[in-house]
């Protein structure tokens, strides 16, 4: 019982972080996004505040503490397959002249764990850090390949409802041939082409897109831009295997 009430704590404590991580900065708006009662969210917090996980700044309120930004930096220092995918994400942006990105699953969102931004005037709006749903992405759609047809249709269910038929026959095609589109599903005249990297067990762990707006990325230079892509993640997967 003890244990039990011991990771309750724990969890109200996270969930009170990924609050404020969301946009949350005061105390009563905590409260009513978790809907736990002012002197639990007040003594969490007191607790999280002299851990430096959070900090209270004046004229601002609440926001992520230094031990956050600490444990993000090393997070990203343990994480391997950032440091090798860099130099390949560089070279091929700087091939296509597209923004790149390498994202992994973090359970039904993906993460964006590096960004290298394009030599276009226009540029992305996306944030290493983001997460995005899965079927409404490029890069999300190559990490649903390997997955079973119901799991696909869980996931376009729940995320982008109005086009269940449409993606579920998408998902078909790259299934078939390793690849994904992004057809501005997520966002309007944004386009991109994402393909899987894989592990020595041919379970794909990551995946890499190029994306650009409309204007570059025609049918054509879409299909052209398969074939590049997978080399370059064909690289990564033999430096990490």
């Amino acid at each position: 019982m003890l244990k039990s009430k011991g990771n309750q704590a724990l969890a109200k404590a996270f969930d009170v972080v990924d609050a404020i991580a969301a946009g949350d900065r005061q105390l009563k708006d905590i409260c009513i996004r978790l809907g736990l009662p002012k002197s639990t969210v007040h003594r969490i917090l007191q607790g999280l505040i002299e851990a430096r996980y959070v900090r209270e700044v004046k004229g601002i309120g609440l926001v992520l503490g230094t031990k956050v930004i600490q444990l993000g930096v090393r997070a990203q220092q343990d994480m391997p397959l950032k440091e090798i995918a860099k130099p390949f994400l560089r070279e091929l942006s700087s091939v296509t002249k597209e923004t790149v990105h390498l994202g992994i699953k973090d359970e039904d969102q993906i993460f964006y764990l590096d960004k290298i931004p394009g030599q276009r005037t226009i540029q992305l709006r996306s944030q290493v850090g983001d997460r995005l749903p899965l079927s409404a992405t490029g890069i999300g759609k190559a990490l649903m390949i390997d997955m079973p047809k119901t799991e696909w249709a869980r996931l376009i269910n729940a995320q982008i409802p109005h086009s269940v038929n449409s993606m579920m026959s998408r998902m078909e095609e790259y299934s078939k041939h390793d690849y994904s589109y992004d057809l501005e599903d997520n966002e309007d005249l944004v386009r991109c082409v994402a393909v899987p990297i894989r592990n020595k067990y041919h379970n794909i762990i990551a995946a890499v897109s190029v994306t650009s707006v409309k204007e570059y990325m025609p049918e054509e230079r879409m299909k052209e831009l398969i074939p590049l892509i997978t080399k370059y993640c064909q690289s990564i997967s033999e430096q990490l295997n």
